[in-house]
């Protein structure tokens, strides 16, 4: 690129490749596959009954009032909806129900709900590329950016329209930008205060009250162990307004992630379980997640639970972990010792990882994602580190070499083995089943003499994993430490785009609905013929329908429905399709009308 008096700076060049990496991975078929049940259908339904009821205050489902999450995420869905036009239909009081055509299936209505999201994951890498440079290097912010961005769960959540994502990336922004205030001496302290506050508001209103906890006790420790609490004016938390000291600072924060929380809490509507939303929201998926359990299909866990889920969710950049914890060792603490930015990121980092993951460990809710926010502190840990191992002989970092290449070939072999644990990082049911003949169906390989080359998922990952190994063993044997960043920068960057680009597109049809709604819009001769949903609660029915299905979970009301006249259809679990056959009887013809999805039955039932 030029250098010249119109070129633009390092920085700005630096900035434009991180996001631009970040939109390579994220944007691509970003629509091409429905949404996944249950959580994506979930909050897109909210926000479309955003749309219908013209209420953008209180978040309704199906037939209620929806207090589970806070509404920046409906907020986002719906904009993207408007903005692209997609599910905006919406029907008076009283009138007839009519289901979407098929049309109204586009991919368009996917990519408006995924979009806003995707779009924050962009914003947090480019933070952390403009945090890492100033406090380190461009080199290392470049790593951090690319390190974060290729991580199997930032790449996947960032095709996920759900509440993670968006809190994950504005607390990663919020958190760097106070870093960048408190440790840069070039910093315009005011700005990247303020711009901290705003975004971690708004991660409030993405998740509830960690938007600032995890922030603020990340802080807090880091305040502790250095001791410059002297810096803590750099937060703005009081300035001086003539004579007056104000809190403008916390004031901005409160200006933006209260108002619609004191509203909620002032609401006296309840939702489906006749809660309030004070009492759901705080007591319920605040206070009870952490303290009893709350909703989790692996309750309970000891500390060593989200150790798997991080080398999952890492994947080849676990073989950078034992140099980031020795970058995180090596960093000097007191200031009298020749503390500099660098090292003061680092501690933050260290601190804010080790928050998360004892928060995460001591809840009695326990999903694989919960411990997503601890991704990108240990990723910029990593970069750290091979930053400097891009300066230093690989022979000075020999004991943590050798425990990365351990950790790499143990995490590629579990991963090449049981792909599914890449897709336990974002679903609810891990008992789900994977859909082993059908992807088997798409990739049966082509035989070379002895070997068989194919683009399934465990061919890849083994391919790519011992590669990366085999390449690092003999970098380090020629002394070509470049070399071995390369070969794991290009390793997590290959395998960042064939689960973004390949695998994430074959596996959706078998967590999504929409291709089965899709087979009865085509199916039916008529928009009279009704569909149903038969004991199922998986969320996609309703969004899919346009919350018009009939959910029908006892026998005697399904024999009501089929007896209706004309040809009706209902969405079944494989697993109870013998059940409604039964519930039936034997004199109800039925039949399996799609069975591309793996979890699901499209069933025709007539007169």
């Amino acid at each position: 690129m030029p250098s010249g008096p119109g070129a633009p700076s390092p920085t700005v060049r630096g900035l434009l490749a991180a996001a631009g990496l970040a939109a390579l991975l994220f944007l691509p078929w970003l629509g091409s596959t429905g949404l996944w049940d249950p959580w994506e259908p979930h909050y897109a339904e909210v926000a479309r009954e955003m749309l219908v009821r013209r209420d953008f205050v209180h978040p309704y489902w199906e037939s209620a009032w929806f207090f589970s999450k806070p509404v920046l995420l409906p907020w986002l869905t719906a904009a993207g909806m408007a903005l692209f036009g997609a599910q905006r239909s919406s029907l008076p009081p009283g009138a007839d129900p009519a289901p979407p055509t098929p049309s109204g299936l586009s991919t368009l209505t996917e990519w408006a709900v995924r979009l806003p999201v995707a779009l924050l994951a962009i914003l947090a890498v480019a933070v952390i590329y403009l945090t890492v440079s100033r406090l380190a290097s461009r080199r290392a912010g470049l790593l951090a950016a690319l390190a974060t961005a290729t991580t199997p769960f930032y790449a996947l959540l960032a095709r996920q329209a759900t509440t993670d994502m968006p809190f994950v990336a504005l607390l990663t922004a919020g958190t760097l930008c106070f870093a960048v205030a408190v440790m840069d001496p070039r910093a315009h302290r005011t700005a990247w205060a303020y711009a901290g506050y705003v975004l971690l508001a708004f991660a409030t209103l993405a998740k509830g009250l960690l938007g600032f906890g995890l922030a603020g006790a990340a802080f807090l420790a880091w305040f502790t162990v250095t001791g410059e609490w002297r810096r803590l004016g750099r937060l703005r938390l009081a300035e001086r307004v003539g004579r007056v000291w104000l809190p403008i600072g916390p004031a901005l924060f409160l200006a933006v992630a209260a108002p619609w929380y004191v509203v909620l809490s002032l609401f006296r509507g309840v939702d489906d379980e006749g809660q309030t939303f004070a009492y759901r929201f705080f007591v319920h998926d605040h206070l009870k997640r952490l303290e009893v359990g709350v909703h989790t299909t692996t309750p309970g866990g000891t500390f060593d639970y989200f150790l798997e889920q991080l080398g999952y969710g890492l994947a080849a950049w676990v073989a950078a972990l034992p140099g980031a914890l020795g970058e995180l060792l090596r960093a000097r603490v007191r200031a009298e010792d020749g503390r500099t930015p660098r090292d003061e990121l680092t501690l933050l980092c260290g601190l804010w990882a080790v928050v998360a993951y004892v928060l995460m460990s001591l809840s009695a809710t326990k999903f694989h994602h919960y411990i997503f926010p601890a991704v990108p502190p240990l990723a910029i840990l990593c970069a750290l580190f091979l930053d400097r191992l891009w300066e230093e002989e690989p022979a000075r970092h020999l004991p943590a070499l050798l425990l990365g290449l351990a950790a790499l070939v143990v995490v590629g072999h579990s991963l090449a083995q049981e792909p599914k644990h890449l897709v336990d990082l974002f679903v609810y049911n891990y008992e789900r089943p994977y859909p082993e003949a059908e992807l088997a169906a798409l990739h049966p390989g082509t035989a070379v003499g002895p070997l068989l080359f194919s683009l399934g998922a465990r061919a890849v990952l083994r391919t790519l994993f011992v590669t990366c190994g085999l390449a690092a063993l003999l970098a380090y044997v020629w002394e070509a430490r470049r070399a071995l960043v390369g070969a794991l920068a290009a390793t997590a960057l290959a395998t960042a785009l064939y689960l973004s680009w390949f695998h994430w597109r074959e596996l959706s049809p078998h967590w999504s609905q929409r291709d089965v709604f899709r087979a009865y819009l085509a199916g039916r001769t008529s928009p009279d013929e009704p569909i149903a949903a038969y004991y199922m609660n998986w969320r996609g029915e309703t969004f899919y329908s346009r919350n018009l299905v009939r959910q029908i979970l006892d026998p005697q009301r399904l024999k009501e429905f089929a007896a209706r006249p004309g040809r009706k259809w209902v969405i079944v679990e494989r697993a109870r399709l013998a059940a409604m056959r039964s519930a039936l009887g034997e004199k109800r013809p039925v039949r399996i009308a799609d069975r591309s999805d793996n979890k699901f039955f499209l069933v025709e039932i007539t007169n």
